[in-house]
């Protein structure tokens, strides 16, 4: 009896110590929401090292980490347009220990034009938007393209000669210029990169015909760069010669912005110790001088607002893709 019963009890001890360690492996013993940050969290940053997006998502972590009394990791998961870095958010744990920085094009348009490893709707919750970016198509000065309309004619009469690059493949401009060439029948390249400050040195060394990233428009304000024309609403002060596509006669235009997105599912404290961090970090003169040298225009819209913005520009990507024949 006395060893049945010593064996009663192993099994119950072992019962316990196993159902232990399932709740800890399930989360249920994750730290005190209150305690958040206790240890370095990770940016993931879907573009390449040195380009507007990544200087801005360092800039935001490491303002927001002295906000938070920890140290913010920011780590390039580049591919696919933004989906290998959007993907990576979308599965690691909604413990407020990753986060990312998010371009539209990996939640507003790609998504609708084939699989992507995560739901843009029911994924993630968007902490806030920090600024809308400005696309100009651009050749080098000493091009002999003085207007867009030039640009497409020698590609017309030269199918396959040009060559162009954006931030990405797949990226909303490259589809967007895809869709512009088309409209007009005719074939240029696209060269793919992985942010846009590669762009830049190719673009200079007369290894690109034209580009259109914004890491070109410090050297188009510097007069190195010649900008044909820009996707926005309406002429922007900065560049007031380059006229906007849509009065080049393209009804089209895309959203653009940047922004801070979490894991679907952050504990409500945590995500709102993350937002009010990076919110103080926008407001940092050194944040907005950032903006500023990279011609970016400062937008910031909370929560509540962002995730209204991603909503609707994912619904209206939905349709124009629609119309044009492009969603599968």
């Amino acid at each position: 009896m006395k060893w049945e019963k010593k064996a009663i009890i192993l099994r119950v001890v072992t019962a316990i110590v196993a159902l232990f360690g399932l709740l800890v492996s399930s989360g249920f013993a994750a730290e005190d929401p209150d305690k958040f940050p206790t240890r370095p969290i990770t940016m993931i940053v879907q573009w390449a090292a040195g380009g507007s997006s990544d200087l801005t998502a360092r800039k935001l972590a490491e303002l927001g980490g002295n906000m938070l009394g920890q140290r913010i990791v920011v780590e390039n998961k580049l591919g696919g347009g933004g989906v290998v870095g959007t993907a990576v958010v979308s599965k690691a744990a909604p413990d407020g220990y990753t986060i990312g920085a998010i371009t539209s094009s990996s939640i507003t348009t790609i998504p609708h034009l084939r699989a992507v490893p995560y739901n843009p709707k029911e994924d993630f919750s968007w902490l806030m938007q920090y600024c809308n970016i400005t696309f100009i198509f651009t050749v080098k000065a000493e091009s002999s393209y003085k207007t867009f309309k030039e640009f497409v004619e020698e590609a017309r009469r030269n199918p396959g000669k040009l060559n162009y690059s954006s931030p990405g493949p797949m990226s909303s401009t490259h589809i967007f210029m895809e869709q512009l060439f088309a409209s007009e029948k005719v074939k240029v390249n696209h060269v793919p990169v992985g942010g846009g400050a590669e762009v830049v040195p190719q673009l200079l060394g007369g290894h690109l015909d034209g580009a259109i990233v914004t890491e070109t428009l410090p050297l188009l304000k510097a007069g190195k760069f010649r900008g044909l024309a820009i996707n926005a609403q309406k002429r922007i002060d900065l560049f007031p010669e380059v006229p906007t596509f849509n009065e080049l006669g393209y009804r089209r235009f895309i959203p653009t912005w940047y922004g801070l997105y979490t894991p679907r599912g952050v504990h409500p404290v945590i995500f709102k110790k993350l937002y009010d961090a990076f919110k103080k970090g926008y407001e940092d003169p050194s944040f907005k001088d950032l903006l500023a040298r990279l011609y970016l225009i400062p937008v910031f819209n909370d929560s509540e607002s962002f995730s209204k913005i991603v909503l609707t520009d994912y619904e209206s990507q939905a349709r124009d893709l629609k119309e044009l024949g492009l969603v599968k």
